[in-house]
């Protein structure tokens, strides 16, 4: 933080893009580097601008993990609803990736967790796809239907068929501690619809 702050001193642009378009926001996210990060933040970085697939500073921090991270960022004005081309959220990465502190900090945000893609997926199902029992219950917990069934209004090759619920995902991938966890906290055992 201390180089970076002598640069800016010196007069380095905050939001100046290399050939990639990456602004050094992006790279200090990539690594969790938060203070990096807060220095960017405090120089004016924004911390919406977008990569060329939509992807936010917020999206990146989400995926990485870091708890400081997310926090500077959104206290700086991030869009916690933010969404790259394919409609996914920040919260949709970091609970594909098990970040269960990203989580925790996108819900404190009110950063929104029920609305699914096109093809069916939430971020509670991409949670119980990798297996991410922390982040499962952690989103059940805010609210999350853990009997709520897919309704694909896209259907892709790889996600879903309609009527999936979170139990049969987990067991469809061997979840099978995870899928334990569900039926303690009320999935149907005896759902057929999948």
């Amino acid at each position: 933080p201390e180089t970076v702050q002598a640069l800016l001193n010196a007069g380095a642009n905050a939001n100046a893009t290399n050939r990639f378009g990456l602004a050094p926001l992006f790279l200090a996210c990539e690594s969790g580097n938060a203070p990096v990060a807060e220095v960017l933040l405090k120089a004016g970085a924004d911390p919406n601008v977008r990569l060329r697939g939509g992807e936010t500073p917020l999206l990146t921090a989400a995926r990485t993990g870091n708890a400081a991270l997310l926090k500077a960022l959104i206290a700086n004005g991030a869009d916690i609803h933010a969404k790259e081309k394919h409609g996914q959220t920040a919260m949709m990465w970091a609970a594909t990736e098990g970040n269960i502190e990203a989580v925790n900090s996108l819900l404190n945000a009110n950063a929104e967790f029920k609305t699914p893609l096109p093809s069916g997926f939430t971020p509670l199902l991409f949670a119980v796809r990798e297996g991410h029992a922390d982040v499962t219950i952690r989103l059940l917990k805010a609210g999350a239907d853990v009997n709520e069934a897919t309704h694909p209004t896209k259907p892709a090759g790889r996600g879903p068929q309609a009527g999936m619920t979170p139990l049969l995902l987990a067991v469809e991938n061997g979840h099978f501690e995870l899928a334990l966890e569900l039926v303690k906290a009320g999935a149907n055992p005896n759902d057929q619809r999948g």
